[in-house]
């Protein structure tokens, strides 16, 4: 097919490339219309009892201390693995998260391996709204609060030796992730160069059905038109 068979089905079937187009810019409103989403990334601190994270002896790189800590991590994410990315930086809203929780032991590692270098939980929370992140947030704190002390008074542990939980006063910033100006224009002419593809492809499609039926009753008429003036000639010669 050549670019002016493509061209003349456009022109033929151009309501359906006007549908198309519409669904399309439905669709990029709808997604202009979202606003991104909130993150944070909190984190809580165990060291042992009483003593400050930025001591060098706060215990928070102690491998029992750093054990603790996983096992409150376990229990406030159900058990539920943690995904692990290239980067022990990289959000998870980078990874097309719109909406979730995620709370893990510090990971320095990658995919490939693991490393715990302390005692630190990080709650990855990603959601629509600033009140959704925030909500969910203040209730994993008190969740690991309330683990944390649990789980040492189920040890029947003194209060004098018990882990301490600290969490780190500007992790609990929630930030809106919004997308650049550039990378919004990018993703409106991503948006309309499928969207014409799209529309195109369908009007070629359309336009083969329509001129395939049209076929078909020319095709039909003409054999019924042969048939009827085969009937007359053979009933004169009968005649």
């Amino acid at each position: 097919m050549t670019v002016r068979d493509v061209l003349g089905a456009v022109g033929r079937c151009w309501y359906v490339f006007l549908v198309v187009m519409l669904g399309f810019g439905a669709l990029t409103v709808a997604f202009q219309r979202e606003g991104g989403s909130f993150y944070t990334n909190t984190t809580i601190t165990f060291t042992l009892p009483e003593r400050p994270t930025l001591l060098p002896d706060s215990g928070m790189n102690d491998l029992s201390v750093i054990a603790f800590a996983s096992t409150v991590a376990v229990y406030v994410n159900e058990g539920k693995p943690v995904a692990t990315y290239s980067s022990a930086q990289a959000p998870s809203y980078g990874a097309g998260v719109r909406e979730g929780v995620a709370v893990s032991l510090r990971n320095d590692g990658n995919q490939w391996m693991t490393s715990f270098p302390n005692a630190t939980i990080d709650i990855q929370i990603v959601g629509p709204t600033y009140a959704w992140v925030e909500e969910r947030q203040s209730a994993i704190l008190d969740e690991v609060m309330e683990v944390t002390r649990g789980q040492q008074a189920a040890q029947s542990t003194s209060a004098a030796d018990q882990i301490t939980a600290v969490i780190a006063p500007l992790s609990t910033e929630i930030a809106q992730v919004t997308a650049s100006r550039s990378a919004q224009i990018l993703a409106v002419a991503a948006m309309t160069t499928a969207g014409v593809l799209t529309a195109t492809s369908a009007c070629v499609t359309v336009d083969r059905v329509l001129r395939r039926a049209g076929h078909r009753r020319v095709s039909s008429r003409q054999v019924g038109s042969s048939t009827s003036r085969l009937r007359v000639q053979t009933g004169g010669i009968s005649a």
